[in-house]
């Protein structure tokens, strides 16, 4: 068994433009004296390799804790799909047969439009992996998420696929347990048999 590690490092993953980058400092040091060291991080939940909540764009939407967890582990397919562009539904259509969970490898700047992400829906896709800080582009992040959302797709965005080839693998991407938040960190990993 191999396991390969899909999630970014979090000081040195893209940040969207709307977030501040983390901050790290530290409330206990050894070199200071202190017993042992012990880390303080600022970051948003949406920072680095994480999942979306329903509740990020659904009002009623289930928070990052109410996620069925299935979502999150099993089977699941990366395809290259072209970079610097919207995905439309040509660029994955007859890919994603027997596909329960799909990776995008975008080169971290490709996005879904929307008549894709509804196709994505339609396929019974239950999670959604990007290589990109966004499912979306910038001027239409609501409707995107909406759509693979009202569909039960869960999200999970800013992976790093750049080492790893297009095929099948195990996936296991749980979001950490934040009470009633709209995101949470993930470590994502596929596993090769």
């Amino acid at each position: 068994m191999k396991i390969i590690d899909i999630s970014r490092t979090l000081q040195e993953a893209p940040v969207y433009y709307k977030d501040e980058p983390a901050s790290f400092s530290l409330s206990q040091s050894i070199e200071n004296g202190d017993e042992c060291n012990a880390s303080v991080i600022t970051a948003g939940v949406h920072l680095g390799t994480h999942a979306d909540a329903f509740s990020h764009y659904i009002p009623d939407g289930a928070a990052i804790d109410q996620m069925p967890l299935e979502h999150y582990c099993g089977k699941c397919r990366i395809i290259t799909v072209p970079e610097n562009s919207l995905v439309k539904v040509s660029d994955i259509k007859g890919r994603l047969s027997g596909c329960e969970r799909l990776i995008l490898r975008t080169g971290g700047n490709s996005f879904l439009c929307e008549q894709a992400a509804e196709y994505v829906a339609a396929c019974g896709i239950k999670a959604i992996l990007t290589d990109a800080v966004s499912v979306a582009p910038d001027d239409n992040e609501k409707s995107i998420h909406e759509l693979l959302m009202k569909g039960d797709v869960a999200i999970i965005e800013n992976v790093c696929v750049d080492a790893v080839e297009d095929g099948d693998y195990l996936l296991f991407a749980f979001p950490v347990k934040y009470g009633g938040c709209d995101g949470a960190p993930v470590r994502a990993v596929l596993i090769v048999e």
